[in-house]
């Protein structure tokens, strides 16, 4: 889902979720955050910002 990226940040394996899911599908965002409760998984709010690519020649 473009809503739901599984990645690595900091070397750490998380899952970043969109906010927009939230209004999109409000029982799929519930689902989400209350699978992250209840398998105490930390859940911070951020902002991502691309890392920078080396220039192509």
């Amino acid at each position: 889902s473009p809503w739901c990226v599984p990645t690595v940040i900091g070397g750490v394996k998380c899952v970043v979720v969109h906010t927009d899911l939230r209004e999109a599908e409000p029982m799929a965002w519930d689902f989400v955050m209350n699978f992250a409760r209840d398998n105490d998984l930390q859940v911070a709010e951020a902002c991502l910002v691309p890392e920078d690519k080396p220039a192509r020649r």
